[in-house]
């Protein structure tokens, strides 16, 4: 009887302590928070003024970025032990302003402020009593929370932000938590507010949309590390099965219901924009040379023995594009050079024939140039008048009068991204790419790597036209099917034909070459 009745005792007791731990948890859901690898990663970076935690789903980001948002909000990650520098890293010791970016107001709901059902994220981190008020919007949602040691939480929107972009623009804070990814103006206007208290933001998204936040902490596309500590920026890319609390058995069932492209997105992690490149083949390791090639004194600069090709692709407002290819004896192609500049048609020819010249042994020669492409567009009459023949002219003539006599390049889109898509797998004998790029084509190299197939609406099998000049100068470059000429055997033939069946309004007579 004794040793029965001591027994119930102790399932008393132990029921008594269990319940105590649960209303624990509840009251002060922080302290139970065990980070797993990641997440715990992510916090002691708390120094760094820019975060990124850019991940699959499920990866723990966003439970991360609440339990950060908290820990601000209380002043310290009660977490960590007393004794542990990371509790306090990075935090300020005054009571606090931060600013969280979602989609949407039912997204704040979901994963914040919930009170239906399964409490919101951050009703199970904060101690209880710790939030003085809450305000609730014109919609009914939670948009501030204002805590007993003064330190608030508002909340902002990207479809808020989308009807009123100047409603980002009035506040000053501690910290701003990109949850989901949201347009880079929005950010802009709400960044501004961190310049009053040096404050900091951190993100915590999987980037089916605004490649931008990629961009801004890994610039370098070659950059394959999963974790990046940049001046004040710190990244770590991670994935699905990051998350030691999910089975692969659930992942496994997740997965068969995503697309290849959806996959490497929600994943992996990798911007979904990004994951539907136009130029999946290109690869930096590849095709961008690591080291000068023999016979060459910089990578801007081939032998004078090479062929070269090169296209214009002309705007009135945004940037010129010229690309340049060189053709070496071997077969291989170099695209060795480029201009991105604004400038006006003058000043880019300029910039051209002084990319036609190199040096030898003290001397200004002149390279073997057989092809010189433009978009068809200028070859169409626009109305400027040419100050010295007084007549309407045509951007070809404007090009020709500095020197340069240009064909038109080839309109057929769809046939240049199969033909540069088939190039950037060719191999020479089975090892050397057929394409090789130098590393200073700064444009080039961005939109290989940023190109993408346009996924909006009844816009299947196209690109986005937008930030595609280079892509559209090489396409152009490789329909023209470059080989290499001798340059001392039989040049006339390869000489470019100069076409301007369309608004030709200059007579050669009246122009001078001198």
């Amino acid at each position: 009887m004794i040793e029965l009745f001591e027994r119930k005792l102790l399932l008393e007791r132990k029921r008594a302590l269990l319940a105590k731990r649960a209303r624990l948890r509840r009251d002060y859901g922080l302290v139970f928070y065990v980070p797993h690898l990641k997440q715990d990663r992510f916090h002691r970076a708390g120094a760094f003024k820019h975060r990124l935690w850019e991940s699959g789903n499920r990866s723990g980001k966003s439970t991360g970025g609440v339990a950060e948002d908290s820990s601000w909000l209380m002043g310290e990650r009660t977490f960590y032990k007393e004794t542990d520098p990371a509790r306090k890293v990075g935090i300020p010791s005054h009571p606090v302003k931060g600013l969280v970016i979602t989609t949407d107001w039912d997204k704040v709901d979901e994963i914040f402020t919930s009170q239906r059902g399964t409490e919101g994220k951050l009703w199970q981190m904060l101690p209880r009593g710790f939030v003085r008020s809450t305000r609730r919007n014109h919609s009914g949602a939670i948009e501030l929370i204002e805590c007993t040691n003064g330190s608030t939480l508002r909340f902002d929107t990207v479809k808020s932000w989308q009807t009123n972009p100047q409603g980002s623009e009035s506040s000053d804070w501690d910290f701003i938590h990109i949850d989901e990814p949201c347009p880079q103006g929005q950010y802009k206007a709400q960044a501004r507010g961190l310049i009053d208290r040096n404050g900091k933001t951190w993100f915590t998204a999987t980037i089916m949309t605004e490649p931008w936040i990629h961009d801004m902490f890994f610039p370098d596309r070659n950059n394959k590390a999963d974790l990046v500590e940049d001046g004040n920026r710190w990244a770590q890319r991670t994935t699905t099965y990051d998350n030691p609390y999910l089975t692969s058995e659930a992942i496994a069932d997740y997965e068969a219901t995503l697309s290849e492209d959806e996959k490497q997105c929600r994943l992996f992690g990798i911007p979904l924009e990004l994951s539907g490149l136009v130029f999946k083949e290109f690869d930096w390791d590849t095709h961008v040379l690591a080291t000068i090639p023999n016979g060459w004194t910089n990578y801007n600069d081939p032998p004078l023995g090479y062929t070269i090709f090169f296209a214009i692709d002309p705007h009135p407002q945004t940037p010129h594009h010229v690309l340049f290819l060189a053709v070496a004896p071997t077969g291989e192609y170099f695209l060795y050079d480029e201009l991105y500049v604004h400038c006006t048609i003058e000043e880019l020819s300029q910039k051209i024939n002084a990319r036609l010249v190199t040096k030898l042994d003290g001397k200004l020669l002149s390279r073997f140039v057989v092809r010189q492409i433009a978009d068809p567009t200028v070859f169409n009459t626009f109305p400027v008048l040419n100050v010295k023949s007084g007549k309407h002219i045509t951007m070809a003539d404007e090009f020709m009068e500095n020197g340069i006599f240009l064909s038109k390049a080839s309109k057929a889109r769809e046939h240049a991204i199969l033909e540069t898509q088939r190039v950037l797998k060719v191999r020479i004998n089975s090892e050397r790419p057929l394409l090789n790029c130098s590393p200073y084509i700064n444009e080039t190299l961005y939109e290989f790597t940023h190109w993408c197939w346009d996924t909006r609406e009844k816009r299947e099998n196209k690109p986005r036209d937008e930030r595609d000049h280079a892509m559209e100068n090489l396409g152009r470059l490789l329909l023209e099917e470059p080989k290499w000429f001798n340059p001392n055997e039989g040049a006339d033939f390869v000489q470019p034909e100069v076409d301007y069946s369309e608004g030709v309004s200059l007579d050669l007579e009246d122009i001078s070459l001198d």
